[in-house]
């Protein structure tokens, strides 16, 4: 049977595929973990405000390497290789910000207490039982008053029966550096420090040493004496919150107040 010399030819299987197929076939998804990666690296912001917040800059780099090596795996499938960068890297800022400025705010705020809590020492150790009182007063109450005043102010409000506690612990310090020759006081250490509310505060640990006598048997004694701070004119100002003597050293465990900002009703456990 002879073959038709016009019959057309069947068209190619392999024709090419169409513009939108070739759009399907180039699609590539967003990987879920460099997603996550950024979300936590943008909550890490919140490291700021608590150290348990530092979870999410371990979840952003944790994340963002899971996102790199599974793009690196399959590159036709995944992409978001920027976006697990950009997590990873806000994680490690917010991170190491936080974590930078709160251990330079503790080691100032440590020191600042140190400082005061060294020169109240001095006070105990040369001043009078109304120098040591005038302390107890915030900067703000005291200012532009002198200690008799602020001593006949507090000793006023003392009701009978009621003696003021934290005037009784002073008097006993002082009368102990007074008993006798060789009675010295020293401030030893800060036993703790924070922050309660906006305000520092800290317990600075002192320990009165001597050859002892009737009255103070013991030759070495520790008293705790719990300052609070506050900003004042641009830098943090310190006072006497309440003391405790004697004292046994550890044993204090700060009790925050159930309002932040109350000032001179703490007391020492």
């Amino acid at each position: 049977m002879a073959l038709d010399q016009d019959q057309k030819p069947f068209a190619s299987i392999s024709a090419p595929i169409s513009g939108i197929d070739n759009e399907i076939a180039a699609y590539r998804a967003i990987s879920p973990a460099a997603i996550l990666s950024l979300i936590c690296g943008v909550l890490a912001v919140l490291c700021f405000t608590s150290w348990f917040f530092l979870a999410f800059t371990i979840a952003a780099i944790v994340f963002g390497l899971s996102a790199e090596r599974r793009i690196r795996r399959d590159p036709e499938i995944w992409t978001g290789k920027k976006m697990a960068q950009a997590g990873m890297a806000l994680g490690l800022v917010f991170g190491l910000a936080a974590v930078t400025s709160t251990l330079v705010q503790d080691f100032l705020r440590s020191r600042g207490a140190g400082q005061f809590a060294s020169q109240y020492a001095e006070v105990l150790k040369k001043g009078r039982i109304e120098d040591a009182v005038f302390y107890t007063v915030s900067p703000l109450a005291r200012e532009g008053k002198k200690p008799a005043e602020i001593f006949k102010e507090i000793t006023a409000q003392a009701q009978p029966g009621m003696p003021n506690e934290q005037l009784a612990s002073l008097r006993n310090i002082q009368d102990r550096l007074t008993s006798g020759p060789g009675e010295e006081i020293a401030f030893e250490r800060i036993e703790g420090h924070g922050l309660e509310g906006m305000n520092p505060y800290a317990s600075a640990l002192y320990v009165l040493r001597g050859p002892g006598n009737e009255k103070f048997p013991e030759k070495e004694q520790y008293a705790l004496i719990f300052i609070k701070g506050a900003t004042i004119k641009g830098k943090t100002q310190w006072w006497v919150e309440n003391s405790k003597f004697p004292y046994e050293p550890s044993t204090y465990v700060h009790k925050a107040k159930a309002k932040a900002g109350e000032e001179g009703d703490g007391h020492a456990h």
